[in-house]
């Protein structure tokens, strides 16, 4: 009875999403640098990201950029938000316009002075950019230890050992040769396969608390070697700290657990979130982690090349993970598609973690040997039907989602300040898709923000309305592919009027549980803020 009343007959009409990008003054145009030859690097694309660089409580946006990846020129993009539903290119008075082959970002005050920074992942040099407090950034790269000349594809700030500042995990693609690149399928030139080149080993730099880091991948037992593409970070055993999920592309993916004291053991396999139910590798893209099923523990979904399937991971709460890709419905909706950036969110504020991905294939000549997939494809969204299972409402969510595009990262948060979650996608030699999300807001919704950023990070959100609905959520940075999202905690209440909320930090330490009416945001403060 439960799941036709919920699809038949609902309350309020489904959400519908809205392009709003040219209205919003979003021109930004991402440049592969493809010139026919086609070289491995070119068809991987960039991400995105949501932040508040100036803290002013509206999210700005940060495109990132490629180029020619043998001589990159295309400048990434900073965008301020004007509070009005418009946002102005403020990228050369920034001077975050960096120039390097790029693929993604991360955000996180790593200094603890209160502004959010941005780590940039390049094929060369990465860039981290200190933020300082008045508009403007700081390359410091160099001075901070943090300098990488490999293929690194996404990063995470977060905080590893538990002594409140944020460390950096940085995932490394292969080892990749122009010298070597050169695929033909008959007499067609094609892209390489990720298998033609070895694994890199990712970084892992500890925050030494005095603005530098130091590389200590070995002795923190992060020396695996993959071919890294979406990381993140959550308390997937609610032990209280932070463990380290890495998607691989034809290797099997990570999962470091977090001993307890900055110290990590690989336990992939051990956990069942290594290969698919079957037993296969994948091509592991994109990458989320959170609660769809309000039980209390982190869920994982990992997007995966056409002819899989993206991988939605249960968890079990006792340490391992069960596939439910098939079972849970979205499965065999991906098979056909080529997918990249995903979250877990809940786009239409039932309180009920709904799943977005964006899409889109590597082969621009794919038409030419392949009678399934399609060079761009539509985006796909799926409602959570409350019962483990999930609706793809794609085709129900508006004209804009289902266009096809040839998409890589994606970003959520709310960039409106309107109580719903809306999507920034960054497209393939494409500009990028501002989707504002419309009605999710009928429902009731409650916003949290951590002060100070960096304990954003840190932290575990607690919400509980009286009808009995429980959800947690953790902020994170990096995840999906190659981007960042919003670090504000919105949590969808359906009819709520009064909710409970309350944060744990992750020192050990509570916040006290506040009861505040909903439609609002909330903020929490660490003990040890001082404005």
């Amino acid at each position: 009875m439960t799941c036709p009343f919920l699809i038949t007959s609902p309350l309020w009409s489904w959400v519908e999403f809205t392009d709003n990008s040219k209205t919003a003054g979003i021109d930004f145009l991402h440049r592969n640098g493809a010139t026919g030859k086609r070289l491995f690097p070119e068809p991987n694309g960039a991400g995105c990201a949501f932040l508040d660089y100036n803290a002013d409580g509206w999210m700005d946006i940060y495109l990132v950029n490629s180029g020619n990846f043998q001589n990159p020129n295309a400048p990434n993009a900073l965008y301020r938000n004007n509070g009005n539903d418009t946002f102005t290119d403020l990228t050369q008075e920034a001077g975050v316009g960096n120039t390097g082959f790029g693929s993604g970002i991360c955000v996180g005050d790593y200094d603890n002075d209160g502004w959010e920074d941005i780590y940039i992942c390049n094929f060369g040099r990465n860039v981290l950019y200190r933020n300082l407090g008045d508009g403007t950034f700081s390359d410091v790269t160099e001075k901070s230890g943090v300098e990488e000349h490999s293929w690194s594809t996404s990063a995470t700030f977060f905080d590893a050992d538990s002594d409140g500042d944020l460390d950096l995990y940085v995932a490394n693609y292969l080892i990749y040769s122009v010298e070597t690149d050169g695929c033909q399928l008959e007499s067609l030139r094609v892209y390489c396969g990720p298998d033609n080149y070895p694994p890199a080993n990712d970084s892992f730099y500890r925050n030494n608390g005095d603005g530098t880091f130091q590389n200590d991948s070995i002795s923190a037992g992060l020396v695996h070697s993959g071919r890294g593409f979406g990381v993140i970070t959550g308390d997937y055993d609610n032990d209280g700290d932070r463990d380290i999920f890495v998607a691989n592309d034809l290797s099997p993916n990570f999962l470091y657990r977090n001993n307890g004291d900055g110290q990590f053991e690989e336990i992939g396999f051990l956990a069942g979130v290594a290969l698919s139910e079957d037993g296969t590798v994948g091509n592991g893209m994109g990458i989320d982690l959170s609660d769809y099923n309000n039980d209390g523990g982190l869920d994982l979904v990992v997007t995966n090349y056409q002819s899989q399937v993206n991988t939605v991971y249960r968890n079990d709460l006792d340490g391992f993970f069960t596939d439910v890709s098939f079972v849970s419905g979205t499965g065999l909706p991906s098979f056909p598609l080529l997918s990249w950036g995903c979250g877990f969110v809940d786009v239409d504020n039932d309180g009920w973690r709904d799943l977005f991905v964006v899409n889109g294939h590597i082969h621009d000549n794919i038409d030419q040997f392949d009678d399934i997939g399609d060079y761009a494809q539509p985006k796909q969204l799926f409602r959570n039907l409350r019962t483990g299972a999930f609706l793809d409402m794609s085709s129900k969510s508006g004209k804009a989602l289902i266009e096809p595009q040839v998409s890589r990262g994606a970003a959520f948060g709310d960039y409106d300040n309107d109580g719903d979650i809306d999507i920034l996608i960054n497209n393939l030699e494409g500009l990028a898709t501002l989707l504002r999300n419309d009605g999710g807001n009928d429902r009731s919704w409650i916003r949290v923000s951590i002060r100070p950023p960096a304990q954003s990070l840190m932290a575990r959100v607690f919400v509980e309305t009286d009808d009995g609905l429980s959800q947690i959520d953790e902020g994170q940075s990096g995840g999906s592919y190659v981007s960042h999202n919003d670090t504000r905690l919105l949590f969808g209440l359906e009819t709520a009027g009064v909710v409970r909320v309350w944060v744990q930090w992750q020192d050990g330490t509570h916040s006290e549980v506040i009861k505040t009416p909903t439609r609002k945001e909330v903020v929490f403060y660490h003990p040890s803020y001082s404005d």
